[in-house]
């Protein structure tokens, strides 16, 4: 009996999920137990609109109280004036200063009222009667270094809690900020986790690590401590989500994965949704975390009953239990029918032999079998981020891409988290931010459809971005029509991120379509790190992040004309057709300045270099979109 697993050409796991008519049961518990983990992992993302809540404040008085029993007035706002310097920048009173006091003069205090010349004045420091008044009403200006904090909205926030204020404000959008560096970092050490070890201890390790360092948060006793817990929430919690991510499209039909993707984003959408209610019920910060913590620890203990990737199985050549999982699959354990489902049954079947013989012939298969891997691993060529860069249109749609990648994940994160500092209610605010994605998700998947890849993310992007510029031209009194801009803006740009991820994946070759998606993804992290200190520019002046944000969106507006159309068109396979994909498009730009040089046959087989226009012929249906030359465009040379 041969005891070499004999060689075999890759198992394609698609056509075994086509021999489904319908999803199964399995599969169905399959998706249901994976938007867990996109709900709550969203909550923590845009868990700082409220952990970091800006919370009005003004500078404590330390000698408010010596005045009132020295000079025995009743203190009002004239007195808080008096001890508090005027903001003419802000129109209000300063928040970060106070004058400073050598005496206590009752007269500058209240100047209306009548004090005995021996009770009108003393000294700060002194317990005694000093015997003359002062004409001195303040000795100078301090920086404050404790607050009162309006609590009237939320009870405490980090802001309130460590001082996040004045000097120290820019740390709340900081820790911001390194939480989106966390998830940068985390998503490279848990996507290369999920490759090598499968993408269900991906998705569970991730998460109980990041529910250990998330309840950690709600015990945070200093900024410091808050922001690097902080990062280590976002180093794991977001890759549990993109591993699920995976193993949802991977575990379904390839007509069903655009679907299946669209749904994870918009329950990921709802996680917001999530987050405002309990926001609205919680108005302590450290509370609040707990809250969106903890279930993490139930949500663990229920994905275990996920089963692993068959996919993922069948690469590492783990057959027996692809084998199990596929018969799962198909519900009720029935005999697979397809060519590829018995090519897995025989290989399955090969395996469970080789565990039956003595362990030296085992060993000595096992060698034979790692040899001849490692025969095939040295015959794969390996790609790098280079080959991303190497030829001239590749590296021109490779840039492009990078630039929306960044620029939809910084926008949309700037928006999201912008959400409660718009005015009004908070949590409606973030609600609303959070439901208009849903429709936004399914209504960018017919977009697709029947516009193509190139119109739709053209006009996401560009009306998202005139969406924020037109806020700097409302007025603040105007607050509806803000709120509509914004989550418009929302709207546009939750469209626009599900058609880049779309795109990339399909604008590049197959042998590097997996690295050209991590690397854009990576950028899209960029995005995200840059969103909070874009958001600070609200300091000059209010309207001013999203006029940035605008601006960055419309320019990648015009940047996707460059990009080619790839509806109803095959997808390259190989480098060269990669480089190749597109060069015989011209862009809408082009279009409209200039022709073409094409070369084109004439009735006995001789090339003629002709010029001529290029045009788009959209039927009705979608699948079917072609270049075709206009005949009366062109010109013999």
């Amino acid at each position: 009996m041969e005891r070499k697993l004999n060689t075999v050409k890759m198992i394609e796991f698609d056509n075994i999920l086509n021999e489904l008519n319908k999803m199964t049961r399995p599969q169905w518990v399959q998706l249901a137990l994976l938007i867990l983990p996109c709900v709550f992992v969203a909550t923590h993302m845009g868990a700082m609109v409220y952990l970091g809540a800006e919370q009005s404040h003004m500078c404590t008085m330390p000698l408010k109280e010596r005045i009132i029993e020295r000079c025995g007035g009743n203190w009002t706002e004239e007195q808080t004036s008096r001890y508090i310097p005027w903001d003419d920048e802000n129109n209000a009173l300063d928040s970060c200063e106070r004058y400073t006091f050598n005496e206590i003069d009752c007269s500058y205090w209240w100047p209306n009222m009548t004090f005995d010349t021996f009770n009108m004045t003393s000294d700060v420091n002194s317990t005694s009667q000093p015997p003359t008044t002062s004409s001195i009403a303040h000795s100078g200006i301090e920086k404050c270094s404790s607050w009162n904090y309006d609590t009237s909205m939320f009870a405490s926030t980090t802001v309130s809690d460590f001082d996040l204020v004045c000097e120290d404000s820019y740390q709340r959008r900081f820790a911001q900020a390194i939480f989106m560096l966390g998830v940068t970092i985390g998503c490279t050490f848990w996507g290369q986790v999920s490759d090598r070890f499968g993408r269900k201890l991906g998705i569970v390790a991730p998460l109980v690590t990041g529910c250990a360092f998330a309840i950690g948060v709600a015990f945070a006793q200093s900024s410091i401590l808050f922001v690097g817990l902080r990062f280590f929430v976002g180093f794991n919690l977001f890759p549990a989500f993109s591993c699920s991510f995976v193993l949802g499209t991977e575990s379904v039909k390839p007509k069903y994965r655009v679907a299946v993707g669209q749904t994870s984003q918009a329950f990921f959408a709802l996680g917001f949704c999530l987050l405002a209610l309990l926001g609205y019920y919680i108005r302590d910060w450290r509370t609040l975390q707990l809250a969106i913590s903890v279930p993490l620890a139930g949500i663990v203990v229920i994905l275990w009953f996920l089963f692993e990737s068959p996919r993922w199985l069948i690469s590492s050549k783990k057959y027996i239990v692809a084998e199990r999982i596929v018969r799962k699959i198909m519900d009720s354990g029935k005999n697979l029918h397809s060519d590829e489902a018995k090519k897995l049954e025989s290989i399955a079947h090969q395996q469970r032999i080789y565990r039956g013989i003595d362990d030296g012939q085992e060993a000595e298969s096992l060698h034979t079998e790692k040899t001849d891997e490692k025969e095939l691993k040295s015959s794969k060529k390996m790609y790098s981020v280079i080959d991303l860069l190497r030829s001239p249109n590749m590296r021109k749609k490779s840039f492009i891409l990078f630039y929306e990648w960044m620029v939809t994940s910084s926008v949309y994160y700037g928006l999201t988290l912008n959400a409660a500092d718009l005015g009004g209610d908070p949590f409606i605010n973030l609600f609303i931010s959070g439901i208009v994605e849903v429709p936004a998700s399914y209504i960018g998947v017919a977009l697709l459809e029947k516009w193509g890849r190139r119109p739709t993310l053209v006009f996401s992007l560009t009306s998202g971005g005139i969406a924020c510029i037109c806020m700097m031209f409302v007025p603040k009194d105007l607050l509806w029509l803000n709120i509509c801009l914004s989550m418009f803006g929302k709207f546009s740009i939750a469209a626009a991120f599900g058609t880049v991820y779309i795109y990339a994946a399909e604008i590049y070759p197959t042998p590097i379509r997996n690295l050209g998606l991590g690397v854009c993804s990576s950028w899209a992290r960029i995005g995200g790190i840059l969103s909070p200190f874009i958001a600070m520019l609200d300091e000059y002046a209010k309207p001013l992040p999203y006029v940035v944000f605008g601006l960055m969106s419309i320019f990648g507006g015009f940047l996707a004309l460059l990009l080619p159309e790839v509806i109803g068109i095959k997808l390259p396979e190989t480098l060269e057709e990669g480089e190749a994909f597109g060069k015989d498009q011209v862009s809408p730009l082009a279009r409209l300045c200039c022709r073409k040089r094409v070369l084109r046959h004439d009735e006995n087989g001789i090339e003629k270099l002709d010029y001529a226009k290029i045009a788009y012929s959209s039927t009705t249906d979608p699948s079917t979109t072609e270049l075709k030359l206009k005949d009366d465009d062109v010109m013999e040379i």
